[in-house]
């Protein structure tokens, strides 16, 4: 079993909502912890909290499905290529 925990942020400012987080882990507490760490580190993500400006719902996964990974992005494999082109042009 797997879980997605989506955050999405209200805009203080027109209300709307401008930014969503999800979290992965393999169980609830997991994701907790990756929003913990990520409220550690992110004064506009830790402002919303602290005025009540998050939106959390917690997607449990079906038996059959999986979390993501970069390889189902098609873009992930061309951007790692790129990068490795830019560095033989650097160093070479």
């Amino acid at each position: 079993m797997a879980f997605i925990l989506e955050v999405l942020i209200i805009d203080a400012g027109d209300r709307t909502i401008k930014v969503g987080h999800n979290f992965y882990g393999m169980t609830e507490a997991e994701c907790e912890t990756y929003k913990r760490e990520h409220l550690a580190s992110c004064d506009y993500f830790r402002a919303a909290q602290k005025d009540g400006r998050l939106i959390e719902e917690l997607w449990e996964l079906d038996e059959d499905e999986k979390l993501p990974e970069p390889s189902d992005y098609d873009d992930f494999e061309e951007d790692e290529e790129e990068d490795e082109f830019e560095e033989e042009e650097t160093i070479g």
